[in-house]
């Protein structure tokens, strides 16, 4: 074969196998992309009143707005006097735990953009506290001659609140971009009943909005960073 002859063949040969790729991925079945269905967040705000909140929110097939997410909390540590107005020794405790539901529904029904944009949700949370606290109260001495008086001094105190409530939010959901991390703002209105066990004849926990015991109308807002998966 002439040396023109071959190199004609080699160069019609190294055309032909360089479109099997191209010609196998054309002819090859088209891999669904499934949207991710799940965002594991962690709430910033709680960290102030001790409070860890982790959620957990996953949306449906079929349903591309609808989600639902499942917080759960948990309080431990040294009371800080943004959240309890009442604050005044250093060794104040709070230890408790909570759950959160909420329902979002997504502004937005882009299939691949699943637990993201401007959302709206509502739903109910349950919380219990178990608090300690350091008072001074007057109390009954004897004074070594048969007779007693009153001294104030500090006395050690327990008080258990329980709380339920129910709030309804809108808020903002989105990811960094070129990254699974997620950010999500929200702000709304709620309402939480509490009730508290206690020796003395008052809740210690109800003087501010951000108190553990507080009761009625409240406004619920925060920021979570999260990893969608």
């Amino acid at each position: 074969m002439r040396p023109v002859t071959r190199r004609v063949v080699a160069l019609a040969a190294g055309i032909l196998l360089s479109q099997i790729p191209r010609a196998w991925a054309q002819s090859a079945p088209a891999v669904e992309r499934r949207p991710r269905q799940l965002v594991v967040k962690l709430n910033a705000f709680p960290l102030l009143a001790r409070g860890y909140h982790l959620e957990i929110e996953k949306s449906f097939a079929g349903y591309p707005r609808h989600s639902v997410g499942l917080t759960g909390q948990y309080y431990n540590g040294r009371v800080l006097d943004i959240t309890a107005a009442n604050v005044s020794r250093q060794n104040e405790q709070v230890h408790g735990y909570g759950a959160e539901l909420l329902h979002r529904v997504y502004l937005s029904s882009v299939a691949d953009a699943q637990l993201r944009g401007l959302y709206m949700g509502y739903g109910p949370s349950y919380q219990r506290f178990s608090m300690s606290f350091v008072q001074d109260t007057w109390v009954e001495r004897p004074d070594g001659f048969g007779l007693t008086y009153y001294a104030l001094v500090p006395v050690p105190y327990t008080e258990d609140i329980t709380r339920v409530g129910a709030s309804a939010v809108l808020g903002f959901q989105d990811l960094l971009e070129a990254t699974p991390i997620t950010f999500d703002f929200y702000i709304g209105l709620g309402y939480r009943y509490s009730s508290f066990r206690s020796e003395l004849p008052e809740s210690r926990y109800r003087a501010g909005l951000l108190d553990y015991g507080q009761r009625g109308v409240y406004l619920p807002a925060g920021f979570k960073i999260g990893l969608l998966l």
